[in-house]
């Protein structure tokens, strides 16, 4: 008789035995971004860029898969493959060679894009010849190095044989103002390889090497030849050992790409570290990509809102460059901006704070205060632009040394590192010492280019006043920190004059704005007739003709009575308002007549430019501009981002989010998951700025977070928008410990519960603007200077409407 539980026992073994020897799947690239959130590029976009981005390597194409001759810094060079500070390839395509029907296929021009938070991929579908590909792109964190897989799917019904040809374009050259640091480009050239399966590209007269390598057991070397692309290099064709694919059967293999600007052995380590640990690189990759997800993690009823926060932090970390020589920071933009910036980064810095790793803003800061104090002579002046080879093109704009200062203020704000701070402390006193030398009249108004760069604006500009009252005041802060006091009362004297004198002198009160800037009669009436006659045409901006015709004339006729013009309409005027030098009144007022510069996608970078036909312009840009690329007619992120910011501040989250939602108007425009410079679809396709106007009114001033990390202290004065019924807030970092908020509307009340996972801290719960009673833990709380001071790790407050 058959003993049956045995007998199960038996095929129960058996079955786990062949489980246990079963070949594992090889791992893929592709199949590693299963379930992974992603953004689909639209049918018709294929001509708008993509990266594929690490700190140390990025890739930019166009959504099509091409590689375009894109860019204007270096002429058509800006896309392709990037080393800092040099290029290594203008691109890469694959062709398959079908030995069985004997015709070979180039894969260039895909038929799908998707955009992942830190891959890319690309369908081909040429069904016709009965194949198709998917292309997944991945550059890892801390290693120069691209992995490029294609997955090839026989779509036929017969067995076909075929070999694989990785088509690579070399053109190793320098970064932008390369000839300043002695990197001058010559003829690439193929060098022979020591390193197995290698193929190895060599600018001739220079130490710039790109390697090719391949995760299959063979490669073979077709061909070499010049390509006719801009530039001085090569292309060259491998192909793989011949593949035998059965009907309807997949096959998987991976190029790697790397390079260097030092030597042959630095390429072949990097090759050799992504071609072993390709899936252990990815896995690290992925998971730090979830703790960006969970860090500063929002949760709101606007799906669109919440997706594009959680993308701009992704578009942060695509700018993130980490340069041998130089150091670690976040570039301005891409394709053409992917070096460093101050007062970018400053901007950029002041919506970040609370969401990723402070130590970005710390490698930043070291870095562009010892390129300063080389290239400036330890002036105090703060630079305005560095190539990645060190050479700076701008020594520094007037307003950037405050806005410097005044960031590193920030970051201790949320930090509380005391001893970063005392070296921008006295960063800080040297900056006064420069600003003082170009004060000619001793009146506080500092003379020269401010952030507005338009010709000819270099008198006393109101950004640069604005700045240098705020820099004041955060002098002032730092000397009292560091028990300097007579410091500190000359810089509190110095801030408190210099906003009754920015009242003074720059508020006009016909125009219900502050002025662009100061001048003598004989300068403004120069600046009117420039923009008259290059910025003021019959069949776009009569309005403005109109207005400054009549400015003109009373100038001339000694009837203006202002010290400051209003001749461009700047955003500029929005300043005043963000630092608090404007009393509410004028603040209200200001904002009352911006929305007229603005259309569906934004506010007008220069308000003259506004058309009489606000619709006019409600279009791509990308297909109307052609020429010199310019900002004269520009909307830009950054200026609706003030926009947003001021309007939120004054008039509440209701209000700002109208403003909110002309930037999410332009959110995957173009590029999935990202926001143009100039929208909807100009410019750099990621742009560092453009976070502010995301960031800013959610954490500051909706849920209302300002901390003072030194005193273990935070300030809570939240603002949801009336139709949200709940948000949440998760692991904002401040100091050495994370905040959450959720809130909850029901019943007419306010429901906040507060968490903190260190003790020892303080939060300070002021009433939302349409309070009128707190409750605390469920008790009634008596409020004092309009808030209530919690303490311990977790409170439940509840607000009456």
């Amino acid at each position: 008789m058959i003993n049956l539980r045995n007998t199960i026992a038996g095929l129960s073994a058996i079955l786990l035995m062949a489980c246990n020897t079963a070949k594992e799947e090889p791992f893929s690239l592709h199949k590693g971004l299963e379930g992974i959130t992603n953004i689909q590029g639209k049918s018709d976009n294929g001509n708008y860029l993509y990266v594929t981005a690490g700190d140390k390597l990025y890739s930019i194409g166009n959504q099509a898969g091409e590689f375009p001759e894109i860019g204007f810094h270096v002429p058509g060079e800006m896309g392709g493959v990037w080393q800092h500070p040099i290029k290594l390839l203008d691109g890469y395509k694959i062709n398959i060679s079908d030995l069985t029907s004997n015709f070979t296929q180039e894969f260039d021009h895909c038929d799908k894009y998707i955009c992942f938070p830190f891959a890319n991929q690309f369908y081909y579908n040429m069904s016709e010849q009965g194949y198709s590909v998917v292309r997944t792109d991945f550059v890892p964190d801390q290693l120069a190095a691209l992995a490029v897989e294609y997955e090839i799917t026989n779509e036929a019904n017969t067995e076909r044989k075929m070999e694989i040809i990785f088509d690579v374009d070399t053109d190793l050259s320098p970064v932008w103002l390369g000839e300043k640091a002695n990197m001058i480009d010559t003829k690439d050239i193929l060098i022979k390889s020591d390193f197995n399966n290698t193929f190895l590209a060599k600018d001739s007269l220079n130490n710039w090497f790109a390697g090719i390598t391949s995760d299959a057991d063979s490669l073979q070397f077709i061909s070499e030849s010049d390509n006719d692309l801009k530039g001085k290099g090569i292309n060259l064709k491998i192909k793989t050992r011949s593949v035998l694919l059965g009907a309807n059967e997949k096959y998987t293999v991976r190029f790697y790409i790397s390079g260097s600007s030092k030597d042959t052995k630095e390429v072949n380590d990097n090759l050799t570290e992504i071609r072993n640990n390709i899936e252990t690189l990815f896995n690290n990759k992925k998971q730090r990509y979830a703790e960006i997800d969970n860090t500063a993690a929002i949760t709101i009823p606007d799906t669109l809102l919440m997706k594009a926060y959680q993308w701009s932090k992704y578009n942060t970390d695509w700018l993130i460059r980490d340069v041998s020589g130089m150091g670690r920071g976040i570039n301005a933009g891409l394709p053409d901006y992917p070096w460093f910036f101050s007062n970018d980064q400053a901007a950029a810095f002041s919506a970040l704070y609370g969401t990723i790793d402070p130590q970005i803003f710390y490698d930043s800061w070291d870095m562009m205060r010892r390129i300063s104090n080389k290239t400036n002579n330890n002036s105090g002046q703060i630079v305005h632009e560095a190539s990645t080879n060190g050479v700076v093109y701008d020594k520094g704009r007037m307003e950037e040394s405050q806005e410097f200062i005044i960031a590193a203020l920030e970051i201790f704000h949320w930090t509380g590192d005391k001893e970063f701070l005392k070296t921008y402390y006295e960063q800080g006193k040297r900056v006064w010492d420069f600003l003082k030398q170009h004060d000619k009249n001793n009146n506080l108004f500092i003379e020269g280019y401010g952030g507005t760069e338009i010709e000819g604006l270099n008198d006393e500009m109101l950004d640069v006043a604005v700045w240098t009252q705020a820099f004041f005041k955060a002098m002032a802060e730092m000397a009292t920190l560091f028990d300097e006091k007579d410091v500190a009362a000359d810089f509190t004297d110095k801030a408190n004059t210099l906003k009754e004198k920015i009242n003074e002198n720059w508020w006009i009160e016909s125009e219900n704005r502050y002025a662009d800037f100061l001048s003598n009669k004989e300068k403004a009436i120069q600046l009117i007739d420039m923009v008259l006659e290059k910025r003021v045409f019959d069949d776009r901006n009569l309005w403005a003709k109109k207005k400054l015709t009549e400015l003109k004339q009373q100038i001339k006729s000694g009837q203006y009575k202002d010290k400051g013009y209003v001749v461009f309409y700047n955003p500029s005027t929005l300043l005043p308002l963000h630092e608090d030098i404007a009393t509410e009144e004028r603040a209200k007022a200001v904002l009352s007549g911006m929305e007229y510069f603005t259309n569906k996608y934004g506010l007008y970078i220069t308000g003259i430019a506004r058309p009489d036909d606000i619709t006019m312009e409600e279009s791509s840009v990308a297909h109307r501009l052609k020429g010199e690329f310019n900002y004269n007619e520009a909307i830009m992120t950054i200026a609706t981002s003030g926009l947003a910011i001021s309007e939120t501040k004054y008039n509440g989250a209701d209000s700002g989010m109208k403003y909110i939602k002309q930037i999410l108007n332009n959110f995957s425009y173009a590029t999935p998951g990202t926001t143009y410079e100039v929208n909807p679809d100009y410019g750099m396709f990621v742009q560092a700025w453009n976070v502010q106007g995301i960031n800013i009114p959610l954490i500051r001033y909706m849920f209302g977070v300002h901390p003072y990390a030194y005193t273990k202290n935070i300030s809570i004065k939240p603002d949801m928008p009336t139709d949200w019924n709940f948000a949440k807030l998760d692991n904002l970092l401040v100091g050495n410990t994370k905040l959450s908020i959720d809130f909850k509307r029901e019943n007419n009340k306010q429901v906040y519960k507060i968490t903190i996972l260190e003790d020892a801290w303080t939060i300070d719960f002021f009433l939302p603007r349409n309070g009128k009673s707190i409750k605390v833990n469920g008790k009634e709380a008596s409020i004092e200077d309009g808030k209530v001071v919690l303490s311990g790790k977790e409170n439940t407050v509840e607000v009456s409407e």
